[in-house]
């Protein structure tokens, strides 16, 4: 029974990422809808990441009226409602458009209280907590990959019959419904007690270090989106692959991410506070090797280790702000997730923004830009950690 209330909570995950998964269909819906510019249409995938922060901020205070699983469960009937709605009327963009809002607002309700049930169930157990939380990550991960696999199969009966594939929310409604308990009494009782148990000073300093955080997130997230942006234009750029080599490549970006997913735990363990500095590094290198790399073998294994290191931060982050008092986790995992849905937003906007102050004018030039970026953060990020760590030590002393 314990895994079955595991694995239907998990199973959410699975359609967190599950809004780009439509991309393919941009070329059949602009040619339906010729009247509506390819930049408009083309907002149908990165909408809902925008009406996804939304949803967070709603489902705040949402759950305080309704508890967290009822939250969940309405954003679950809205991802439902929303993601099915073009297969079944599709003459209207203005409809599709409308539908593709809603369905980022419904991934809102429940993407931040994923985690804090995670945190609730095993609150208790801090090394379980981290290994369930990386298994969320991979669970959103193996979402994207199957369910962008699935629309390339439905694509063939027609664009609008894709959409069908957010049927999905349908058993993964019912599954949580079913197994997975009410926590509404659990939740007061633990916001009275940690409430009745903080100190402002703590939390001011809290507060300072998720913000911190939440601005390396955004830069983080908007360069890592940015180099899938550039990824098949560099291997076309660099004459060592065709398109479809490009087109792997992110698919070997998510499977890097669900590895990274299922080994958090144990990864976890063994690096401990210097996880994050030692990814970032892991990232910007990877990325710089791909900008001189004349092997699409090279290029392929250094984006599954891409794809490996950036997943191992958001878990980090997640895990590290639902140790805090039950305001602040709440706080910090909310910071997170704006975070990191701003930054995938606005990530071309970050590429444009590289291009222009650098005066650059190839591709190469700005990923291995933005590698650099990487490393001189990981640099920073690495003497962060370590006078932590010294402080730490000499506290205790």
């Amino acid at each position: 029974m314990e895994k079955l209330k595991t694995y239907s909570l998990l199973s959410v995950a699975l359609l967190i990422s599950s809004g780009p998964v439509i991309a393919a269909n941009i070329p059949a819906i602009t040619n339906d809808f010729p009247e509506i510019s390819v930049t408009h249409v083309g907002l149908l995938t990165t909408i809902p990441s925008l009406f996804v922060i939304l949803g967070v901020l709603i489902a705040n205070r949402l759950e305080l009226l309704i508890g967290k699983k009822a939250t969940i469960l309405t954003g679950l009937g809205l991802v439902l409602i929303a993601g099915v709605f073009p297969a079944l009327c599709h003459d209207l963009f203005s409809l599709l458009f409308i539908s593709r809002c809603l369905f980022g607002l419904g991934v809102g309700l429940f993407n931040r209280l994923i985690i804090q049930m995670i945190s609730d169930m095993y609150h208790e157990n801090p090394g379980k907590q981290a290994t369930v939380i990386g298994l969320e990550s991979a669970f959103e991960g193996l979402g994207g990959i199957c369910l962008t696999l699935l629309v390339g199969q439905l694509l063939k009966m027609g664009w609008h019959t894709s959409f069908y594939v957010y049927a999905l929310a349908l058993p993964i409604f019912i599954a949580f419904l079913i197994f997975v308990p009410s926590d509404k009494k659990e939740l007061n009782r633990r916001e009275e007690v940690t409430t009745n148990s903080s100190h402002t000073n703590n939390n001011k300093k809290a507060i300072q270090v998720m913000i911190g955080y939440g601005l390396l997130l955004f830069v983080i997230v908007a360069i890592f989106i940015n180099y899938n942006l550039q990824i098949t234009p560099l291997i076309l750029e660099k004459n060592i692959g065709t398109a479809t080599n490009g087109s792997n490549m992110i698919a070997f970006i998510g499977l890097g991410a669900f590895v990274a997913g299922f080994s958090f735990g144990k990864v976890y363990k063994t690096l401990g506070n210097y996880i994050v500095p030692l990814s970032i590094l892991l990232l910007g290198s990877s990325m710089f090797v791909t900008t001189i790399s004349q092997s699409i073998i090279l290029t392929t294994i250094c984006s599954m280790i891409i794809g490996f290191s950036f997943r191992c931060i958001m878990p980090y982050l997640l895990h590290t702000f639902t140790q805090q008092i039950a305001k602040m986790a709440k706080l910090g995992t909310t910071i997170v997730l704006i975070a990191y849905n701003l930054g995938a937003t606005l990530s071309p906007y970050e590429g444009r923004l590289i291009t222009q102050l650098l005066q650059l004018d190839t591709v190469q030039s700005l990923v291995s830009s933005n590698a650099i970026i990487l490393l001189w953060i990981s640099v920073a990020s690495f003497g962060v950690v370590t006078l932590q760590r010294k402080k730490k030590n000499i506290q205790q002393t």
